[in-house]
């Protein structure tokens, strides 16, 4: 038995669509691209719980990054890019990676324990409209949804009027428990170079392994 409630959950995927949602996503034409000059390949955030790198090619936007305390979201784009230097990696499949950090710690087994309960909420009316931008859960089209290892993996088609401006409205979002903080990443295709739904799901994994790689497991001893 989990100690994480249905209302709980909503209330943590709420947040992390909060998160990621246009209030609180930073603007890319604004986003500090450019002007960063600095192109860190990790970070620790979270009170140093998790660590955010991403795939070959890919640095973090620290301008246009929400960090410091106890949660955090951080941007991902070309290295290239954000440093304005051509020598630096460019990543072979160019989008937009985000990943946020839950404020809060899992008292108990995390939203993962129970993927079966995880993906009935995400397909919920409810789990839908979590998942909008605008909260509306006739807004979101879930296209495909796996499980790897301990992560779900979500296709997703987010059709709100609150979009970023530049980006597709289909993207790949996944979830996951580190320790005992739940992080949610996403890879986002801008409209002028879109990402096949294959370029997607493979950006996506391999965002996720290396925030795996980077992040060291925690212990009840430590």
């Amino acid at each position: 038995m989990y100690t994480w409630t249905f209302r709980k959950s909503l209330a943590a995927l709420a947040t992390v669509a909060g998160l990621t949602g246009c209030t609180e996503a930073p603007d890319v034409t604004a986003a500090g691209f450019g002007f960063a000059r600095t192109a860190p390949q990790t970070i620790a955030v979270a009170n140093r719980s998790v660590v955010i790198g991403g795939p070959p090619g890919y640095c973090i936007d620290r301008p246009g990054s929400k960090l410091g305390g106890d949660t955090a979201f951080v941007v991902l784009a070309s290295c290239a890019t954000i440093a304005r230097d051509p020598e630096l990696g460019r990543p072979g499949a160019f989008g937009l990676l985000t990943a946020s950090v839950d404020k809060e710690e899992a008292d108990g087994p995390g939203l993962l324990s129970s993927p079966e309960a995880l993906e009935a909420l995400l397909t919920s009316e409810n789990g839908r409209a979590a998942l909008a931008r605008d909260g509306r859960a006739d807004s979101v089209q879930i296209l495909d949804l796996l499980r790897q290892d301990d992560a779900i993996l979500i296709h997703l088609r987010d059709t709100s009027q609150a979009q970023l401006a530049g980006v597709e409205n289909t993207y790949w979002r996944g979830l996951t428990d580190l320790n005992g903080r739940l992080v949610t990443i996403s890879v986002v295709s801008f409209a002028e170079r879109p990402l096949s739904a294959d370029q997607g799901l493979a950006t996506l994994r391999a965002f996720l392994a290396r925030i795996r790689a980077e992040t060291p497991v925690r212990t009840a001893a430590n």
